[in-house]
């Protein structure tokens, strides 16, 4: 969606994503500023405290750098063992659930992706993991930003993918915000 969209968002989230040094597209920082103005609450998940988080977030999430597939997952496992997933999104929309959610609950490799999981690898309290995951599932519709920076690491493919899974099952795809 264009960036004047975030105004229909009720919770945005910036991951690894610095609006206010880096520009993707005109005016982003304009409807960042006029989204916080209007209510819309900004999340902030990078490793530093950058521009973006002191301007635009409510809240900012350090997190290990490189480590951000992890949240993402634990994210995941939250809203799929709570049952928050979109299943209308998910039935018509994706393949492959079923075999993600046995990932997720530890079916495959015998370790549940829970959030106290992620925590030791992304410094991240479980509590604030899980608190993220329920608001992006519940508060829609829900703008997740995933910035490009944590995608150049080393298996940055995992974060994209990642955060692409979370858009889909909680069906923030498609839909204005």
């Amino acid at each position: 969606n264009t960036r004047d969209d975030l105004l229909n968002s009720k919770l945005i989230i910036m991951w690894g994503w610095n609006p206010a040094n880096t520009i993707w597209d005109p005016e982003t920082s304009l409807y960042l500023a006029k989204a916080r103005e209007k209510g819309v609450q900004i999340v902030a998940v990078d490793p530093r405290f950058t521009d973006s988080a002191a301007v635009f977030a409510h809240q900012w999430i350090p997190i290990r750098p490189g480590t951000d597939a992890a949240m993402l997952i634990a994210m995941a496992h939250v809203i799929v063992s709570e049952n928050l997933q979109d299943d209308n999104f998910i039935s018509q929309h994706t393949t492959g659930f079923k075999v993600y959610r046995d990932y997720l609950m530890g079916k495959e490799d015998g370790v549940p992706k829970t959030p106290g999981w992620a925590e030791t690898i992304t410094t991240v309290p479980a509590e604030v993991i899980t608190r993220l995951a329920r608001r992006y599932a519940t508060q829609k519709p829900g703008a997740l930003l995933a910035g490009w920076g944590p995608a150049r690491t080393a298996t940055g493919e995992q974060y994209s993918r990642a955060a692409n899974v979370l858009t889909a099952i909680t069906g923030n795809i498609g839909i204005n915000g």
